[in-house]
């Protein structure tokens, strides 16, 4: 969140996002020519990790890594190395690629120099040079690898932040089984949806399906991915609570009154300025107990009847 006054604005989804925080948006096992879009070798690029930074982070200890393959049990998880994000900086609300550039098979030199993958240029020529790595050290992924976004201080793990897949989920190279697993094509998160903490759920990403990018073209591989389209606006229907009122606002006592037109059994949740939900209660009487709160702004997110409806509160 850019500023606490920009918090009216804000439509928190069931998980709210954290003041300074990034989320993996994007993962995508590419069916094109490395060369560029009328070129002719290859038929894997670009294999990209988007993900979208709000408020400012510090990449210096950040790190992409994949678990090739599943595991048996957790002895047998292996993650990479990893693809090193320092190079990225301080970043703030802007998305962000990791993008692998692939190598010889029969050598196993990178194809390009460090910094160059020209179909990946060719097709998106608008996203800034300080908001890509494009490296041999870029995940490449085979479609049923799990990735992981995880901060280190050295080589100790800190903490993981993000995390797509699950490698107990996927027994071995050609196992693509699991939900999320997919080959040549794409997964994208559900708009308003935060960060996972490595606690994975496969229901949270739409997936393109199997072999979906198989023979795209460059325009049609651009349109199905969709980079850059991600919101941490939740794409729940909003304000739809016919004759929602809340009252007193401001409040000055320990009673919030919230009516609507047919004042059904409502599910509250109040957040303060930091996305913490601070109020999570049902009502059937229309008022609300937030003796709790301290003075300040809040965002109360109402449910009734499956339609849900948002409203600033201030507190005095």
């Amino acid at each position: 969140m850019k500023k606490f006054y920009f918090l009216a604005l804000i439509l928190f989804s069931a998980t709210a996002f954290a003041q300074n925080s990034v989320v993996i948006t994007r993962v995508i096992d590419g069916t094109l020519p490395h060369g560029g879009c009328n070129e002719a070798d290859g038929n894997f690029s670009p294999r990209i990790v988007e993900m979208y930074v709000t408020g400012t982070i510090d990449f210096n200890n950040y790190r992409l890594q994949a678990e090739s393959n599943g595991a048996a049990n957790q002895d047998a998880i292996n993650w990479s190395n990893g693809h090193f994000l320092f190079g990225l900086g301080e970043v703030t609300d802007a998305f962000v690629y990791s993008v692998n550039i692939p190598e010889d098979f029969d050598t196993g030199n990178p194809f390009y120099e460090e910094g160059v993958l020209p179909i990946f240029t060719e097709m998106y020529p608008d996203i800034p040079e300080n908001r890509m790595l494009i490296s041999k050290f870029g995940i490449s992924m085979n479609g049923n690898d799990a990735i992981r976004l995880a901060i280190y201080n050295g080589d100790n793990l800190v903490e993981v932040v993000d995390q797509f897949g699950n490698p107990f989920d996927v027994t071995d190279g050609s196992d693509f089984s699991a939900a999320w697993a997919y080959r040549d094509s794409y997964a994208s998160r559900n708009n308003g949806l935060a960060a996972n903490g490595g606690n994975f759920d496969a229901s949270t990403f739409n997936y393109g399906g199997n072999d979906d990018l198989d023979n795209a073209t460059c325009a049609e591989f651009i349109d199905a991915v969709g980079l850059g389209t991600f919101s941490t606006l939740s794409t729940t229907s909003f304000d739809a609570i016919a004759g929602l009122t809340m009252y007193p606002n401001p409040l000055s006592g320990n009673i919030l009154n919230i009516t609507s037109a047919t004042n059904a059994t409502k599910a509250v949740a109040i957040y303060d300025v930091l996305g913490k939900q601070v109020i999570n209660t049902t009502v059937a009487n229309q008022t609300v107990n937030v003796a709790n709160l301290t003075t300040g702004v809040y965002i109360v997110k109402i449910t009734e009847e499956g339609k849900t409806a948002t409203r600033k509160l201030v507190v005095k």
